[in-house]
């Protein structure tokens, strides 16, 4: 069984445009998601959409390396949407700790 998903898509430029993360994102996989968001952040479009997908399970771990990811987003100044496929007892949690509206899980 896979347990961190994580694939991308790159436009005519091969500049990455597309992120797609699922699977189990917990504390196990934190350092593998890490280290690849460390490594696609070089080659990141001007404009990214990030895809919350497949999920079967986020810790608040995860979280903060999407938040670290999304600053560095930022500071680059590139524009990013992020589309959260997840059960909303899930995404209740994390409104609940106070990541809901960095992550544009709510207006």
């Amino acid at each position: 069984m896979e347990k961190l998903k994580f694939r991308t898509s790159v436009d005519n430029n091969g500049r990455i445009e597309t992120i797609e993360i699922g699977g189990i994102l917990d504390i196990e996989t934190a350092l593998e998601l890490k280290n690849e968001l460390v490594i696609h952040s070089k080659h990141l479009s001007d404009e990214v959409k990030i895809s919350i997908c497949e999920l079967e399970e986020m810790d608040l771990p995860t979280i903060q390396l999407l938040v670290a990811f999304i600053r560095q987003m930022d500071q680059k100044k590139i524009k990013y949407r992020i589309d959260w496929n997840m059960e909303e007892e899930q995404k209740a949690f994390f409104i609940n700790v106070g990541v809901g509206h960095e992550l544009y899980m709510v207006n």
